[in-house]
């Protein structure tokens, strides 16, 4: 009996961390990129993301049975298909914690934020069925670009100006990534979930 209750609880598999994400196309990125490196010149942040890993987080899952895989897969393709394309853009940029010694530098997004606030609710309600708890705190969706200020003097907020140049793209998929620590890129795609639904 302990044995059957071990191997369910998922000690028996290996485990990836997972993720949920809109991956951004090549163009977007670029753009970021290119604001990222002038700003790195002036400001001195641990990590700065690697340009492939650029996103939008739409659910963290975490650690989780390999073996299940498939079947979130197939939840989050079935989820993904009753939503219909929408636009998405890039648009300023802020941080999280304090303006002096931020821990995270992020681009913000525009275009339909309705529509994505509605796919990351689908998709956090058919991922509770695998244990998934939802967050408490309302979602935030950014893409960030840099984690944990450690400059000398406190971070100057002119120094993010109107963020990176302005672009939109067409949000037509969703992507299961793996977390592969000391890798960069670090984020391995794993499979897409296609959005099908029609514009109301």
């Amino acid at each position: 009996m302990w044995k059957e209750a071990w191997l369910m609880s998922g000690f028996g598999e290996s485990m990836e961390r997972l993720f949920i994400a809109v991956h951004l196309p090549e163009e977007a990125s670029a753009n970021i990129r290119e604001w990222a490196e002038k700003l790195s010149g002036q400001a001195s942040f641990r990590k700065w993301v690697h340009p492939a890993d650029y996103h939008v987080t739409v659910q963290f899952l975490g650690d989780t049975p390999a073996g299940r895989i498939p079947e979130i897969v197939q939840a989050l393709q079935t989820a993904a298909s009753a939503h219909a394309p929408f636009m998405l853009g890039v648009s300023n940029a802020g941080v999280f914690g304090t303006n002096a010694s931020p821990r995270i530098l992020w681009a913000g997004l525009n275009g339909d934020i309705k529509a994505l606030s509605a796919l990351h609710r689908s998709v956090v309600s058919s991922m509770e069925a695998f244990g998934y708890v939802p967050e408490s705190r309302p979602y935030r969706p950014h893409i960030t670009v840099a984690r944990k200020f450690e400059g000398k003097f406190p971070f100057m907020m002119d120094l993010l100006g109107s963020g990176p140049n302005p672009i939109q793209w067409k949000v037509d998929e969703l992507t299961l990534f793996r977390t592969r620590l000391g890798h960069s890129p670090m984020y391995e795609k794993l499979d897409v979930a296609r959005l099908h639904g029609h514009s109301k």
